[in-house]
């Protein structure tokens, strides 16, 4: 459903990733926007949820390897740098959450 906490979570990191970019914009910021539009596509996969923690389990993967480019190839790491990494604890929750949704539907099924 669309009214669950991790679509907050997902939408507050979108909304994050675009933040980042339009501060930064450099050529690493590629994978800003692509976390920003992984985000807010996952929203809308509520009716496949195992499909939505692995859309949000990429998401998490394209913000480390962002914040590994910038950390390695451009050797700093500051306050805007560190954006992505509250974009990735977000991401986490909303997967967390979308797990819980989960096992709650697989054991009303196993009730039936």
């Amino acid at each position: 459903m669309i009214q669950r906490k991790q679509t907050v979570f997902l939408l507050l990191a979108a909304i994050l990733a675009l933040v980042t970019l339009f501060v930064r914009l450099q050529w690493i910021d590629v994978l800003q926007a692509c976390s920003a539009v992984l985000s807010g596509f996952t929203i809308f996969q509520y009716h496949q949820r195992m499909r939505q923690a692995m859309l949000c389990l990429a998401g998490i993967v394209v913000v480390f390897a962002w914040y590994i480019g910038v950390a390695v190839l451009e050797g700093r790491v500051g306050t805007v740098e560190a954006l992505p990494m509250v974009n990735a604890i977000l991401i986490f929750m909303a997967r967390k959450g979308i797990l819980d949704d989960e096992k709650l539907v697989r054991a009303a099924d196993r009730i039936r």
